[in-house]
């Protein structure tokens, strides 16, 4: 190739482990709700904080994985979601866990504890 990157057999054994991988990461998890991919910008709101912006990871009937360039502490958040439908839903979300997951980046988990409710 004219890019300077060798395709070699090692190469297609390294997205293999990287696959392995997250086949192993998934069976660790062992939540009962089942989860769908919910890749959107929403605001993310921490009291005596500015809103910020944030992306969802994924979503459940329970509760929902974050990606987001602060970090988090366990507790009480409020998150403003958009729908495809021209509203956004507002839902207090309890902060479970928090993890760096690269330069200035967080993931996330959250569960759903307050009533949701529409904002137009």
């Amino acid at each position: 190739m004219g890019n300077g990157i060798q395709e070699t057999p090692r190469a297609g054994m390294g997205i293999h482990e990287l696959v392995v991988e997250a086949h192993q990461e998934v069976r660790k998890d062992r939540r009962a709700e089942t989860r769908y991919p919910f890749f959107r910008q929403i605001m993310l709101m921490v009291t005596g904080k500015v809103p910020t912006h944030a992306f969802t990871r994924e979503i459940s009937s329970v509760g929902v994985g974050l990606l987001h360039d602060v970090p988090l502490v366990p507790g009480e958040v409020e998150l403003s979601i958009p729908s495809k439908k021209g509203y956004s839903i507002r839902v207090r979300t309890k902060i479970l866990w928090c993890s760096p997951c690269g330069e200035g980046w967080y993931i996330s988990g959250g569960q759903f504890v307050g009533t949701a409710f529409v904002e137009q």
